[in-house]
Order: C-alpha cells, then structure tokens, then sequence
C-alpha cells in the first residue's frame, strides 16, 4: 500500500471475508480473523492439518477447490493467502470486481491489512504496520500486554 489512510472498521458479524489459500500463510491470517470474530470462507484446493482441526470445530466455512472469477464478484473483503506468482495471477480477477483486497504475500498491492488486535481496559486495540512487518506489529502488540498486564491497567 502506498501512502495509506489507516481506518479501524467493524465489520458486522454477518459480513464474509472470502481468504484464498489455505496454506501457512491463511494459517496465519485466518487465526487472526477468527481472534476478531470473523467466520471466514476459505476457496483453496487443500488446509493444513491446523487449518483442518479449527474447520472440525466449524469456525470458518471451506470450499475445496480452486478460486475462480466468480468469487471475488460476491465479496466485498478478499483475503489473498498465496505465494506472489498465484497472487500476481488472480488479483486481476479481485480488481476488477471492485472487492477490497489484502494481498499477503505483495502488501504494496492490497488495500487493507490486518491488525495485530487485542482487547483491553474495555478498547478494541490494533497495532498495525500496513502489512509490511506483521512480525513486527505482533511483537510491539505482546509488549503492550505484557506492560499492561505488569501495570494492571483497568477498565
């Protein structure tokens, strides 16, 4: 992304966020949509085992099979969990429906990043870096719990 905006948004808790991939990287990306209350549907031909037991205990929806044009025309958020060659192949398809596209592996190409979230004193907090160092947004975000938790900050 360039030069962004940052907004924090709620999505309303029937809004599907469509994640394409289903592979370490949507192992990541979808435990923090799941964190924030998301059920996203995952379109990737194959989950790892992880990604398998969080489907055994229905928290997103799986469809086993291979991303298509179509799906990106009936969302309005897309979760692009791909190595870059498969990113740089469908993201045509994810612009040209107008959808609002987080592209993983290429963060300069996406238009939204996810948060490294938490709750706290009775505030929804997000630590972000506009998706160039997730890692680093991670570490930041245990440091303010664990200052928080030694500081015993209330509600």
């Amino acid at each position: 992304m360039k030069a962004p905006y940052h907004l924090l948004i709620a999505l309303r808790s029937d809004e599907t966020i469509l994640v394409v991939g289903g592979g370490s990287l949507a192992e990541r990306k979808i435990a923090t949509l799941l964190e924030a209350g998301c059920r996203p549907l995952v379109v990737s031909p194959a989950i790892t085992d992880n990604l398998r037991q969080l489907l055994e205990r229905d928290l997103f929806d799986w469809q086993p099979r291979k991303v298509e044009r179509e799906d990106f025309t009936r969302r309005r958020l897309v979760l692009l969990a791909l190595p870059p060659a498969e990113t740089d192949r469908v993201l045509p398809w994810a612009r040209q429906s107008g959808c609002l596209v987080n592209a993983a592996s290429r963060s300069d190409e996406g238009d939204w990043a996810l948060l490294a979230q938490f709750n706290a004193a009775g505030c929804r907090i997000g630590i972000g870096t506009g998706g160039t160092d997730p890692a680093k947004a991670r570490r930041l975000k245990n440091e303010v719990l664990r200052h928080l938790a030694e500081n015993e900050v209330k509600s």
